[in-house]
């Protein structure tokens, strides 16, 4: 398992704290963090006592504040968990990591910020074709991280210089995230560049541990952006107030969701274009499997504006087409008019099944290719995007 060190909070109670390694003072705790992690030439875990830590600064590769780096080109796995598991937002025990206003006085609104970060390089390989893969393995477990406010571009946990990457029960969040949503407050605008987590790409060697694990994200302009990534499953994760709750980017393959949920978000999931060398209309490599996802949409003033000023709130494609899979999805609400799932002409090749359309009945709102039994006909009807149609194509639109 390697070596385990643990690190205590200025806040963290005793006899706790006393027990551990490294005793942070709530100034510039990333510091502390990183020379923990240096230490851990083999791998191993660092262990955050319960309390909260303050980062006010990004010293690392990639303006990163907490860095795993390139370890003389030497393989490891790092875990990298809280104490206690954090419950819910009104119980104050277990880990938090502050983003203060401090360290975001210092993001450049040209650059890219991240709280915790891998590194580019990584060692050559025997070959040509494959190189060796990033030499950090880096899991999180049980914590928060809250920035004081989204009102710059910064990553939360961003994994794409990891190797695998595995995060459960981790919350991203701004300071104000819960107040806005339990009060019903509507949440600031956030910075376009602001993203709470950037998945790794994953691996095809049947060696990889890449997955998010009823994990949240609150007030970004993205939740989850899952980029590249391959062999992905996501369990029980939530986005809420965010402008996208999910942003599926690259070349994905088999990734699955499941029993997640979109809540309270500008827009539903956007997929976005691979590199235009893999363009490839009919689904291609793009593919997704989304079981159970519950999006809820109540009242548009406790939703984030898009500082872009995009107000379309339905699913949509980059190039309509291009991705594959199946959806199943329960609607809650109809804020901002969403009553389906995909925009006109979006999702072609997905098929989307809305849970609670029930198969007897015409829907309302159907999805592209929904069916149902019109007991009266004893014909099976389906939606070709603008008609119901029966099976030799005679438009049967009248109830």
């Amino acid at each position: 398992m390697g070596m385990k060190i643990v690190i205590a909070a200025a806040n963290t109670p005793l006899p706790a704290a006393e027990k551990a390694d490294f005793v942070c003072s709530g100034q510039n705790d990333e510091l502390v963090i990183n020379d923990a992690i240096a230490l851990l030439t083999r791998g191993g875990t660092v262990q955050l006592l319960d309390g909260d830590y303050y980062i006010d600064s990004f010293p690392g590769e990639g303006n990163s504040a907490i860095c795993f780096g390139y370890n003389d080109g030497n393989a490891r796995t790092i875990n990298f968990i809280g104490d206690t598991e954090n419950k819910s937002y009104n119980t104050r025990f277990g880990v938090t990591l502050h983003v203060t206003k401090k360290a975001m006085e210092q993001i450049d609104p040209a650059q890219t910020f991240r709280v915790f970060y891998g590194t580019v390089q990584r060692p050559e390989a025997p070959g040509v074709f494959f190189r060796m893969t990033h030499i950090n393995n880096v899991n999180f477990k049980n914590f928060y991280l809250y920035f004081y406010d989204a009102s710059k571009p910064f990553i939360g946990i961003d994994a794409s210089g990891f190797g695998s990457s595995r995060v459960e029960q981790v919350g991203v969040y701004t300071e104000e995230y819960f107040n806005d949503r339990f009060l019903h407050r509507k949440p600031a605008t956030p910075c376009k560049g602001s993203i709470a987590f950037l998945s790794c790409h994953g691996s095809n060697d049947e060696m990889a541990r890449i997955g998010y694990d009823t994990s949240s994200a609150g007030g970004m302009y993205i939740g989850f952006m899952l980029d590249g990534v391959d062999h992905l499953i996501m369990n029980t994760c939530t986005a809420a107030r965010c402008c996208y709750g999910y942003y599926l980017s690259g070349t994905a393959k088999t990734l699955t969701m499941v029993n997640c949920a979109d809540e309270g978000n500008t827009h539903l999931p956007h997929f976005a274009a691979a590199p235009s060398t893999f363009h490839n209309p009919g689904g291609g490599n793009r593919q997704l499997t989304c079981v159970d996802l519950c999006i809820e949409r109540f009242k548009e003033e406790y939703i984030p504006d898009d500082p872009e000023g995009n107000t379309e709130p339905f699913a949509t494609e980059a190039h309509p087409g291009d991705w594959g899979g199946y959806i199943s999805f329960t609607l809650q609400g109809r804020a901002f008019g969403v009553s389906h799932f995909w925009r006109d002409g979006d999702g072609r090749n997905v098929v989307t099944v809305n849970q609670k359309n029930l198969r007897l009945v015409r829907s309302e709102h159907p999805e592209f290719l929904e069916t149902f039994f019109d007991v009266e006909t004893d014909k099976t009807l389906t939606w070709n995007g603008s008609h119901w149609v029966d099976a030799m194509g005679n438009v049967c639109d009248d109830k």
